[in-house]
């Protein structure tokens, strides 16, 4: 365990958005020593495109401002002008198929311009950011072993190597061995499939506007009845990204993630879609290029700690793409995590009541817990529910214009208007709440000892 001469030292599994982020920010503590032990040969991300709204790129600066930077860098910006409010455009949606076709049902606007990034080229920025001698290659985790309140946790990685720790963080994403170690035979240990599958596709931008004239002057969503497609600019606008999605596809099984693309299928799917909808589609290549990949997503856990190991991300709370919050809630993990550790894992740090090592890293998971789950399982929650308003499966709604704007009405602005700060102010309370009261009983003991002599 931590001491003034001993750096507490904490396991990272998994090198994606969420275990990165964390990295990053724990770099900069003397009494944190932080590796990130990740599955494969090299940091990589699947799939392409990446949004990471307001409140993400908050956290970024709070965590370390070269994050933001990065992503500045690497980021597509809507080139439209802020409207009469200062407000720039981020998500638009507009029905793609009868009735009320080319009607627009959601407009949401931030005073921050809309973007979106390449998942890839996002990785490869904070992968700059990482010290090289805290990455771990071909790390596949296969068991965790705690050994009590004051040994170190044991790894066991798939290649026979293992590795110690004080504490374990699971950012392994939505196959995570971490979550299913610390749930157990809990039905929330596992992701399940949601009937929806998105099929992804990337193409020249030359090519895409040849087809569909300029794209930023349709630039959104096209929902319908059990179908949502969209297209953006990415990669410096260099590329089109397609996200096609189906609902209520038959059962996957978990070990099929990626699923091949039956182009025909795909078409005769959104033969009945406005002319847009289908010229979209059509720019699917039928060379292979293109993936389905199905849909899954975590049920809400009980908690988000034990012992000594905490999730985080989409270990903690895989989410479907409906809102484009997913990715965001990893960084504010990162965020709130990062500054409880750097703050109360510090033994030189003046406290009113000083907890021992094990103690303070439960205080520390506690707060965490508190600030962080319930919002990310609420963002889990509303994302299937505006996936379903938006294909026609949610019961009693329509797929009227009309119907689907009142439901959808303002209902990103609690996720981009979250206040960070306030979540790590939130979080030290907590813990600081602990301390006082365990300072309170600590006196009130001294009392009765000398009431005793």
């Amino acid at each position: 365990m931590a001491s003034p001469s001993h750096p507490l030292n904490v396991a990272v599994i998994g090198g994606g958005f969420a275990g990165l982020s964390l990295l990053i920010g724990l770099q900069k503590y003397s009494h944190i020593n932080a590796h990130v032990y990740e599955s494969g040969s090299k940091f990589s991300e699947l799939g392409a495109g990446a949004v990471l709204g307001p409140n993400s790129q908050r956290a970024m600066k709070l965590i370390d401002p070269r994050i933001h930077e990065g992503f500045e860098r690497r980021a597509a910006f809507d080139p439209e002008d802020a409207d009469e409010n200062g407000r720039y455009p981020w998500v638009t949606v507009s029905k793609g198929e009868e009735p009320d076709l080319g009607v627009r049902v959601v407009d949401y606007r931030h005073e921050i311009r809309g973007s979106t990034i390449h998942r890839a080229h996002f990785l490869e920025e904070l992968v700059q950011l990482v010290e090289p001698h805290r990455a771990h290659f071909g790390q596949r985790l296969v068991k965790i072993q705690e050994n009590g309140d004051d040994a170190p946790v044991t790894l066991y990685f798939r290649d026979g190597t293992t590795a110690t720790a004080d504490l374990v963080v699971g950012a392994d994403g939505i196959h995570s061995v971490t979550r299913k170690h610390l749930l157990g035979e809990h039905p929330a240990a596992s992701a399940f499939f949601t009937g929806a599958i998105i099929h992804r596709a990337t193409v020249p931008l030359a090519a895409a506007e040849a087809k569909l004239g300029d794209v930023r002057n349709n630039f959104g969503i096209q929902c319908g009845k059990d179908g949502l497609v969209f297209g953006f600019p990415m990669a410096e606008r260099s590329l089109y990204y397609l996200g096609i999605t189906t609902f209520n596809n038959d059962p996957v099984p978990e070990d099929k993630w990626v699923l091949p693309v039956d182009v025909a299928k795909l078409r005769r799917t959104f033969a009945n879609y406005g002319d847009y909808v289908r010229k979209q589609v059509a720019l699917v290549p039928d060379d292979g290029s293109a993936m389905g990949w199905s849909i899954w997503e975590m049920p809400p856990a009980p908690t988000y700690y034990r012992g000594r190991v905490v999730l985080m991300g989409d270990a903690a709370h895989a989410s479907t793409p409906f809102q484009g919050a997913g990715a965001g809630q990893a960084i504010e993990d990162a965020l709130v995590l990062e500054r409880l550790l750097g703050k109360y894992l510090d033994t030189t740090q003046k406290t009113i009541y000083r907890f021992s090592p094990s103690e303070t890293i439960q205080l520390v998971f506690q707060a965490y817990d508190t600030v962080r789950r319930f919002r990310t399982q609420k963002v889990v929650t509303t994302s299937a529910e505006a996936g379903r308003v938006l294909s026609g499966n949610e019961p009693g709604a329509t797929m009227e214009a009309a119907d689907i704007r009142e439901r959808r009405k303002d209902r990103l602005n609690w996720i981009w208007n979250c206040d960070q700060r306030q979540q790590v102010k939130d979080a030290f309370q907590i813990f600081e709440e602990a301390q006082f009261a365990a300072a309170r009983r600590e006196v009130g003991r001294g009392s009765k000892r000398a009431s005793r002599l």
